[in-house]
This record gives C-alpha cells, sequence and structure tokens, in this order.
C-alpha cells in the first residue's frame, strides 16, 4: 500500500497547488477545488431486526457532489445483481432517481424495509450510481438487512486470529489477533495492524466497540504509527486508523468495517475491511 500511499501523496499535493488559482469554486471536504466526484454518503447502512417487530423501517440514503451547481443535477441509481434482497418483496425505494438541488451538495432517497418479509438471516441491497463523476469507492452503497435473532450468538466468536482482506487500500493478509478487553467483553482490540509491512509501531491498538444489541461498530481515532518515514513518507506523521462504522456478522462470524485512515497531513477517506476467521 505504500506506493500508493505515495500516489496519493503527490495527488494531494497537486490538489493543495490547485485549489490557489480556483477560489470561484465551491466545496467540502470530500474533495478538492476543481474536482467534481459524486459519492453516496457512507458505504455501509445496517437494519436490524427482531422476529416479533411489525413496523418496516425506513432509512436515508444521501448521494453527495464535491461541488455545488447553480443547477439542480439528477442521477440515475441502480441495484447491482449481486444483492441479495428483492426490490419490492424486501424494501422499496422512493426513486430510482436521485437529485441534488441547485446549490446543494447533496440529495437522499428513502429507502424502507418490509420487516414481515425478512425471513433470511441476512439480506443486502447494493445500490449504484450511475455517473461518470463517480469515484470507485463512493459508488456504491450496501444496505445490509439482517435479522441477528435468526442466529445464535457465541461470544467466543468476537475474538481470535483473523484474516483481512480491503478492494479499498488494496491489501490482504492474516494473523491479526482480536482480543476483548477483560473488563468489557464487546470492546475489543486489534493486535497487529493492516499493511504492517516495514511499519514501525508506537504500541497502540485499534480499539472496536461493538454494540451488543445490533452488532453495529463504532471507536475512537488511534495513531498506530508515528511517522512513516519506513515507507519514505518521512513528512507524513500520525498514520491513524478509525472505525467510523461496521458489523460484526454473528451467522458466519465476520467483521465488515469501514476505517478512515489518515495522517495529519492528509485524509484517505473512508476504506473497508472484512476481517475473517
Amino acid at each position: 500500500m505504500k506506493k500508493y500511499i505515495s500516489i496519493i501523496a503527490a495527488i494531494f499535493a497537486l490538489v493543495v497547488i490547485t485549489s490557489c488559482t480556483d477560489e470561484g469554486m465551491d466545496f467540502d471536504t470530500n474533495g478538492g477545488k476543481g474536482l467534481t466526484f459524486l459519492h453516496f454518503v457512507g458505504s455501509i447502512q445496517t437494519i436490524s431486526t427482531e422476529l416479533d417487530a411489525v413496523d418496516d423501517h425506513t432509512i436515508t440514503i444521501s448521494v453527495a457532489s464535491t461541488v455545488k451547481s447553480e443547477q439542480a443535477r439528477t442521477y440515475t441509481l441502480s441495484i447491482d445483481p449481486s444483492s441479495t434482497a428483492i426490490e419490492g418483496t424486501h424494501y422499496n425505494l422512493s426513486s430510482k432517481t436521485v437529485t441534488i438541488p441547485a446549490n446543494q451538495h447533496s440529495g437522499s432517497v428513502t429507502l424502507t424495509v418490509v420487516i414481515e418479509n425478512l425471513v433470511k438471516q441476512v439480506l443486502n441491497a447494493v445500490i449504484t450510481i450511475n455517473s461518470d463523476e463517480a469515484i470507485n469507492y463512493g459508488r456504491s452503497m450496501t444496505v445490509a438487512m439482517n435479522r441477528f435473532d435468526l442466529c445464535e450468538f457465541v461470544a467466543s466468536t468476537l475474538v481470535g486470529t483473523f484474516n483481512y482482506e480491503s478492494d479499498d487500500w488494496d491489501e490482504e493478509g492474516s494473523g491479526l489477533i482480536f482480543e476483548a478487553d477483560p473488563d468489557d467483553p464487546y470492546k475489543i482490540y486489534i493486535l497487529g495492524y493492516p499493511e504492517s509491512e516495514d511499519l514501525t509501531s508506537n504500541g497502540n491498538r485499534i480499539e472496536l466497540n461493538i454494540d451488543p444489541e445490533d452488532f453495529t461498530i463504532s471507536g475512537p481515532k488511534v495513531i498506530i504509527a508515528d511517522n512513516l518515514a519506513d515507507w519514505g513518507l518521512p513528512g507524513y506523521t500520525n498514520y491513524a486508523f478509525e472505525p467510523v462504522s461496521g458489523e460484526f456478522d454473528i451467522c458466519n462470524g465476520t467483521y465488515t468495517i469501514i476505517f478512515n485512515i489518515s495522517t495529519t497531513q492528509a485524509n484517505f477517506g473512508g476504506n473497508e475491511f472484512i476481517f475473517s476467521k
């Protein structure tokens, strides 16, 4: 991943230089001046239900652009064939298009889950944006519709030795140990780090906080290396992982986590990692 960070660092520097000459462009923290990207806000939303739940559940799905426009912009949404949830049976979308109003950064649609039809343990709807402006890591969103109550939870599945893979961070490996806090079995520490080759660790551990009700994941930002000099980036400091969202699937014992990866000098955004035994 070091070579990719070097490339991103060069792009980041170019954006900073470009921004000085483009003061008329309005943008948010998801992009830079002169760069127009379209993306979903977040890449995973999780809906968990109980067997006795009767009310349908509605969530908001937002699409954002890095720049504003004087005209409204409308984009088409598609359902990826890899989806296991069936539109019209397990869920309904309020619209197959999403409009970003004039002079706004984002627009939204709603997705309503039909609770009584969730008869399988885990279903998902993978929704994609049809636009050349969409960037790869923000082109799709997965809505996971889980019936955790159809699987028996075993606490030991939270810990142990895990393999990992990440298409976003272009990395895979094995041998990461997940260990529970002795005073809180739902607070998990990762011993070892993704992309640990040649990384001089400062001894800090990535922390995961598991919600015992729906097994969603959050956690604090943790600096795991004070600098990236070993990667040929001596000016980059405070290399950090922050679990901003995710879930633990109690049916197959798999973690899916979005980490925001950053240094003091650059933010590399949300990157999905999957951990499995």
